[in-house]
């Protein structure tokens, strides 16, 4: 069954001349009547009645014919979606960030749901240190993190698209409305809390400035498995911690937690967008050359 043949029995259906039928489709009264003939005997049932004069459907046409409109479009909208497919036009892009880290970010997703809405655009949160291995691994097409996470990712590909300062993480309930001001203090009375995983080049940096505003007071560290697990010591008032502060907006949900920006400390992060090089779909590619092209302005 296909629909060409589908749209030739809706014509007759209709018309009841095959004639006629065949005159608009050019071509033969017996090609036609094959064509009929053959879905008839795929059905396993009679549609038509004929006789020298008219043709009529059967009782199974009707209901046939009933169903016949429905289905060709049904039809006709699955292979226009294996066509647009085919052309990267259709399908599902999926693509993962730990928040919305910058403009680029948010303004490639616009404009790609916007210039192609027959795609189904999946957007996940992850933690931004395991972005690189979910990628690795094709769980998702796009990734949006940061630059120090991705050491080892021979197979990763990544493009800058912004730049990130930094925020120190503290529990409200010690310092309620806490400023610069008070980062002596919260290094003197606590540790510094870090994913054991992570240990960005400028971190040092951070740490450097973090003894100037103390004083040169010493800096404790303690790490942890997990970012969740260093945001919940951080809101428990067991120490602090530092994070970019583009995901102080990701993590505003968690309770009992104050951010003080560190905009005034020289080290920033990169953010970047990542993709892996052997599985570069069509769709993939649209994407990519969404953020080049905001990336070039």
């Amino acid at each position: 069954m296909n629909l060409e043949t589908l749209q030739y029995f809706q014509y007759i259906a209709k018309y009841k001349n095959i004639t006629r039928a065949a005159k608009h489709f050019f071509i033969s009264q017996s090609t036609l009547s094959r064509y009929i003939m053959a879905l008839e005997e795929e059905l396993g049932v009679k549609l038509f009645l004929r006789n020298n004069k008219q043709i009529e459907l059967t009782e199974a046409g009707k209901v046939f014919e009933s169903e016949c409109d429905l289905f060709i479009k049904h039809m006709e909208t699955i292979i226009n979606n294996v066509q647009l497919a085919d052309r990267g036009n259709s399908g599902v892009l999926r693509i993962t960030a730990p928040g919305k880290l910058c403009k680029v970010m948010s303004d490639a997703l616009s404009i790609f749901s916007q210039k192609y809405p027959s795609i189904k655009l999946v957007i996940e949160q992850y933690d931004f240190n395991e972005i690189p291995c979910a990628l690795q691994y094709d769980i998702y097409n796009i990734g949006f993190t940061y630059d120090f996470t991705v050491s080892g990712y021979e197979e990763l590909e990544s493009i800058p698209i912004g730049s990130d300062d930094f925020s120190l993480a503290v529990s409200s309930e010690l310092f309620p409305d806490s400023t610069q001001d008070d980062i002596p203090e919260i290094v003197r009375k606590l540790p510094l809390i870090l994913p054991s995983y992570i240990e960005p080049p400028f971190m040092n940096l951070i740490l450097h400035e973090l003894q100037t505003f103390a004083g040169n007071q010493k800096i404790n560290i303690n790490y942890l498995n997990t970012t969740d697990s260093v945001m919940l010591e951080a809101s428990l008032g067991l120490g602090y911690s530092i994070v970019p502060t583009s995901l102080t907006k990701a993590k505003s949900g968690l309770h009992n937690i104050t951010y003080i920006n560190l905009v005034d400390f020289s080290a920033n992060g990169n953010i970047i967008m990542l993709y892996k090089k052997s599985a570069v779909t069509e769709l993939v590619s649209k994407f990519i050359d969404i953020v080049k092209d905001l990336c070039s302005k």
